[in-house]
């Protein structure tokens, strides 16, 4: 395929950037790679795009430096990067993804008949998404749009558990609130607990953020994109205890690898297709 002038029209407004520019250049590379989910050799991303090798070499090099581009397994085979693969996982709308969870939270609702949610990180806090409460609830203990505080709920803790070290240390050396006597608000004390977090792969809030409330939450470990969701289940302790933790965190364990696997591209609904296209200059989600 020839490098040639890329055009985009967003409903009636089109824009044009000519092959020449260093932007559509890198642009080139990564379009390329999106459509060959199991990679391209230096070689394939050249025929592909029409760069000369120099270029295209330079520009893989750059586009590594910044996790936008990643060797597949070590090898010279080059994949879409995880900082790139995150803000795609990001940037989806909540309504987008209420429709691959929601048969995974009505499994766990109806299990074990406590409210059951996920919850999304969204770059600086972690909020609940969607969630599915038993029919006689009486009171909702999340709601959509709700921040969850990374240090004082399972929800968080099982998403900034697996976050960089560089992120951990930034929402440290934040001001913490303690919510209940049972909040961890030590540096110290909040790493520990994390470090349990990774070993045990699920968080737990216990009357940590409100009296008498017990909480579990599994990661949702997505290829190449790392933790960006987590599944959780809440409820009264008292309720909630008369199941085994070993059965509660099975099941969120499981619900969290099928949604997963729903997001992955290879799958029958990949994430692309959960994102609108243009249709009369509406807003697209990416």
């Amino acid at each position: 395929m020839k490098s040639s002038s890329i055009y985009w029209n967003y409903g009636n407004e089109s824009v044009v950037d000519e092959s020449n520019s260093i932007l559509s250049r890198y642009a080139l590379i990564l379009d390329a790679l999106a459509g060959a989910p199991e990679g391209l050799s230096l070689t394939e991303i050249i025929a592909a795009t029409g760069l000369p090798r120099g270029t295209a070499h330079r520009l893989v090099g750059a586009l590594m430096g910044v996790d936008y581009v990643a060797r597949q397994g070590g090898r010279k085979i080059y994949v879409l990067g995880p900082r790139l693969l995150r803000l795609l996982h990001l940037g989806v709308s909540p309504a987008s993804v209420t429709s691959l969870v929601r048969p995974f939270l009505e499994d766990l609702v109806a299990r074990f008949h406590e409210t059951a949610f996920l919850a999304k990180f969204t770059g600086d806090e972690v909020e609940t998404v969607f969630m599915l409460a038993p029919e006689d609830e009486q009171r909702s203990l999340v709601y959509p749009g709700r921040v969850m505080p990374m240090h004082a709920t399972a929800s968080g803790k099982s998403i900034l558990a697996f976050q960089d070290a560089g992120v951990i240390e930034d929402y440290l050396a934040a001001p913490r609130e303690r919510y209940t006597e049972a909040t961890r608000v030590s540096a110290r004390a909040i790493r520990a607990d994390l470090a349990e977090v990774r070993r045990r792969g699920y968080g737990i809030c216990d009357n940590e953020m409100e009296p008498g409330v017990l909480s579990y939450a599994a990661p949702v470990h997505l290829d190449g994109a790392g933790v960006v969701y987590s599944i959780g289940l809440v409820g009264v302790a008292e309720g909630l205890r008369r199941h085994e933790e070993a059965e509660v965190v099975a099941a969120l364990k499981d619900a969290a690898a099928r949604f997963a696997a729903r997001l992955r591209p290879e799958d029958e609904a990949p994430l692309g297709a959960m994102t609108p296209a243009y249709a009369n200059g509406e807003h697209m989600t990416p």
